[in-house]
Formats: structure tokens, C-alpha cells, sequence
């Protein structure tokens, strides 16, 4: 390693010193001095090789130059502390991949891709989502460095499914309510006589990262437990319209401590529709956010690991209540502080 940074450091000072090729005096190369192939990129980021993004596109012609820009600057920066010209975040991914390829312009097609793989690892080791972008799929393309610098920021932990789609392998049933898999979603009703009941993971969770895509029929009352140790000892992410005190879905419960944290606000939920739930518990730090809309933001330390689970709640004004669960993705997260 020591060898090859020393490496990189001399070919770094070779190109300041060779202004006369590359100009110190402007930005970019000119059309002469652009390389054919991804020569100068591969010096710090060695898995552009092998990376699927950019080898494919290679064999197309197409460089990284082509997508990032042709900066000097960022060339000449053995330090990486120069950024490219260009640089892509996850919501410009799509628009970008679709202006050459035709098929990310059907709606219908990236739709049916996403269904088809939803919860499912791709040969990257990614387990795509409902929000899955190009880069998800296809590939990384978080660019490795040769001094680490960026491979540090862009690794992150798997995401995996709870949830097979089939039947409720790891998960436990409690109470008298009705759980069922139905079209590859899983179902939550009340049992006879109103019966409430849960469902909870064989497996216990501290650090992590959730999200949950949910339907409810209303009225309901449902959640989403998490760190639960017993019916008094847990947290819970709210699905639910309440009148007093006044809160919705998004809400955060404690046994004990009532609600925590308040979402007042009714119009964030899809009332008829799909709805995407995300729990974030890092440490004392519990964070809900419902459509991409923060509801809850605390911090508690009451407990730090359990299982992750789902309720239907009893009484007679929730016999018609239907919870429906499409996907349940999990990731592990640090411990606070690291």
C-alpha cells in the first residue's frame, strides 16, 4: 500500500509539473489532449476496471470524462480534495440514465422491473426498493480510491428483507388476531369477537435502519413496534387517526409514556394508498419519517434493542380494519457515535 501511494503521489506532481501538456491555464482538456479510455481516472479509482457502470459504458466508447466533465483540477488533485466538474445525486440518476437509454424511458417497464426485484438482492449485493434508482441495479458505482478517502463514505451496510412474500417463516404471531399472506403482502385483521393480536420477528434489533410500505383500510389502528422486549417495554411508530390528545400516522408511542412524539398534521398519509414508514434507531436517537416527511425526531433511551413487530388493535369501531404490509427492509446501523 505504501508503494502504491507513493506511486500515486509522484504521477500527481509529474502532472502539476507538465503544465505545458495539460495548461495550467484552463480549466479542462481540449479535444486533443482527452483520452480515449479512462487512463488518468483509473490511477486513484481502481475499481473503475472492474465496475460494472464503467466498464460497460467503456466498451461503448463512453468515459468517465464524458459524464463528469474534464477538470484538471480534479486530474491534478492527488489529495482528492477537488470534486469533478459533474457529480450525480440519487433523484438526477434516473433522468441522466434515460437520455441514451430507451428503455428507463418506459414508466411502465422500470416500473415492473422495480416489482420484480423488490426485496431482492442484485449481483451488487443491494436489495432494491421501492425507490431504487439506475445505479442500485446496475451496478455501484461508489468509485474506490486508492487512499480510501471516498470508499470510507459511500460503503454502506445491506439493506435485507423481513419479509419472503410467501409465508410467515421468522415471524411469531401473538393474540387472537387474523395474520395472513395474500398476493405476496402481508395482512393483518382483527380475529372473532374483534380480537386483537401482533406479529413479531424471531430476531431482536438495536442499531437500524426500516422501511415499511403499508395500505391501511380505515378507520384502523396498526404499528409499527420496534425494540419491543414486552407489552410494557417497547416503542412503537403509530398507523393511526386519534382524537385526544390529536394525532396520526407517524406519531411515536411508548407503553407507559403515551405519545412521545406528535404528527398533527393528517394530510402527510395517503389515506387510500400506498405509504412508505421509515424507523431510524441509532442509540438514544429514534427517528420517524413518514413519505419523506420527518414526524418524529427524539431522543430516548429507554431501550436499546428488541424485536421489530406489527399490531391490529381490538374494538368493535376497528372490525373492518385492514393492514396491508408490501415491504419490510431492514439495514443495521453503527452504533451512535462511530
Amino acid at each position: 500500500m505504501r508503494t502504491r501511494s507513493v506511486s500515486v503521489l509522484i504521477l500527481g506532481l509529474l502532472l502539476v509539473i507538465s503544465g505545458v501538456f495539460f495548461g495550467t491555464d484552463h480549466a479542462v482538456y481540449s479535444s486533443e489532449e482527452t483520452p480515449a479510455d479512462n487512463t488518468f481516472c483509473v490511477v486513484c479509482h481502481l475499481d473503475l476496471k472492474k465496475e460494472l457502470i464503467a466498464a460497460k459504458h467503456l466498451e461503448q466508447d463512453i468515459t468517465c470524462m464524458q459524464c463528469h466533465g474534464s477538470s484538471t483540477e480534479h486530474m491534478q488533485d492527488e489529495m482528492l480534495m477537488t470534486k469533478p466538474d459533474i457529480l450525480f445525486g440519487r433523484t438526477e440518476v434516473e433522468p441522466m440514465c434515460c437520455e441514451c437509454h430507451e428503455t428507463h424511458q418506459n414508466p411502465d417497464a422500470v416500473e415492473a422491473f422495480r416489482k420484480e426485484w423488490l426485496g431482492k438482492h442484485r449481483e451488487n449485493g443491494r436489495a432494491i426498493t421501492q425507490n431504487a434508482v439506475c445505479t442500485d441495479c446496475h451496478g455501484t458505482h461508489n468509485i474506490v480510491t486508492e487512499m480510501g478517502t471516498l470508499a470510507k463514505a459511500t460503503v454502506e451496510p445491506k439493506w435485507t428483507s423481513l419479509f419472503n412474500g410467501e409465508d410467515l417463516s421468522g415471524w411469531k404471531p401473538t393474540g387472537g388476531a387474523t395474520w395472513t399472506v395474500e398476493r405476496g403482502c402481508l395482512v393483518g385483521r382483527q380475529g372473532p369477537n374483534y380480537a386483537p393480536g401482533d406479529l413479531f420477528t424471531e430476531e431482536e434489533f438495536g442499531d437500524f435502519e426500516l422501511i415499511v410500505t403499508f395500505k391501511m383500510q380505515w378507520p384502523g389502528n396498526s404499528g409499527v413496534w420496534f425494540r419491543y422486549r414486552a407489552p410494557d417495554k417497547a416503542y412503537q411508530a403509530d398507523i393511526l387517526e386519534y382524537t385526544d390528545p390529536v394525532c396520526y400516522t407517524g406519531s411515536l408511542y411508548c407503553p407507559g409514556k403515551m405519545f412521545i412524539a406528535m404528527n398533527e398534521d393528517p394530510s402527510i398519509l395517503n389515506r387510500d394508498l400506498w405509504n412508505t414508514l421509515k424507523v431510524r434507531a441509532q442509540g438514544d436517537h429514534l427517528v420517524i419519517t413518514l413519505n419523506d416527511v420527518v414526524t418524529a425526531d427524539v431522543h430516548e433511551d429507554s431501550f436499546d434493542r428488541g424485536r421489530i413487530g406489527f399490531q391490529v388493535h381490538p374494538g368493535d369501531e376497528f372490525k373492518d380494519m385492514k393492514i396491508t404490509l408490501r415491504e419490510l427492509l431492514i439495514r443495521p446501523l453503527p452504533p451512535a457515535g462511530e
